[in-house]
């Protein structure tokens, strides 16, 4: 399966660290905020090929040459995660990487540019797994302790799953929140439908008082499948600035008919949103507490 990962926005809501260096450069508990999104693919038997995609030529540079560098020193980077207190294991430690440079049109055009690059160069008709680069996550593990590498595999089975039984086009990973933070995000709606849940609308930034006790919102992570969105590109991904992902892609499969978009619950101890600079400094103090290891 191909993985692609949207960086390429302009870090501006993390200003001024990200004056000096991309948003994904930003360190956490020491670490780059790229290894913990890399650790998830590490862990992913099912990814063989990973696109990061950025807006800036320079962008390309630092991190093409970090990658390049970096691969005799993951064991190394896996020991630094151990220190912090939190178990971080490599099963696919031998994923492709490849930096792209986009145009930097919103995560629908960014997405877009990234699909017709990665399908001039591979014809395999495989679906494809997307997720944004600005996200920290712990989770428990049944051998105790707690594990910062969100368990792709899993979204991808209940897709597969889904997609046979409903015959859904996407699925997109969801997170339960506090009822006070739901009002910076859009609420998914469910449907229960043959044991798998169907996205049948959002609500967006709600008011406290009309929420519901579980929320549920975008954790940013998506499995589409590839012949469905290579047939609707223009329909879905239009060519031009300020497309977003979320109102031209999700929002529109979600109020079709014929359930198209399915949602999968993340069983996390936390979830992280790095998309500020007061962000960036929560998790730093989370991950430096030790929280995860109680």
């Amino acid at each position: 399966m191909r993985a692609i990962m949207l960086a390429a926005g302009q870090g501006i809501r993390c200003y001024p660290f990200t004056h000096l260096s991309p948003k994904v450069s930003q360190q956490v508990g020491g670490i780059p905020l790229l290894e913990y999104m890399l650790s998830w693919f590490g862990s992913a038997p099912e990814i063989e090929k990973l696109y990061i995609v950025v807006a800036s030529d320079s962008t390309v540079e630092i991190l093409k040459n970090y990658l390049q560098k970096r691969k005799p020193y993951l064991s190394q980077i896996i020991d630094l995660f151990g220190r912090l207190g939190y178990k971080v294991e490599y099963t696919n430690p031998d994923f492709e990487i490849d930096v792209i440079r986009t145009n930097g049109w919103g995560t629908g055009g960014d997405l877009r540019f990234a699909i017709r690059h990665i399908t001039s160069i591979d014809k395999s008709n495989e679906d494809f797994l997307v997720c944004n680069a600005d996200y920290i996550v712990a989770r428990k593990v049944p051998q105790g302790g707690t594990s910062l590498q969100l368990n792709l595999s899993d979204i991808i089975n209940y897709h597969r799953n889904c997609k046979r039984a409903l015959h859904v086009v996407m699925t997109m990973a969801l997170i339960e929140v506090e009822r006070e933070t739901t009002t910076r995000f859009g609420v998914a709606q469910l449907q229960e439908v043959k044991g798998f849940s169907l996205v049948r609308g959002f609500v967006e930034k709600p008011k406290v008082k009309d929420i519901s006790e579980n929320p549920l919102i975008n954790a940013g992570v998506y499995v589409i499948d590839s012949s469905f969105v290579l047939s609707n590109l223009d329909e879905f991904l239009p060519d031009r600035p300020n497309t977003n992902l979320e109102r031209t892609l999700l929002e529109r499969l979600s109020r079709e008919v014929k359930p198209r978009l399915a949602g999968y619950l993340l069983d996390l101890y936390a979830w992280f949103d790095v998309g500020t600079l007061e962000q960036l400094i929560d998790v730093n103090v989370y991950i430096a507490s030790k929280k995860g290891i109680r």
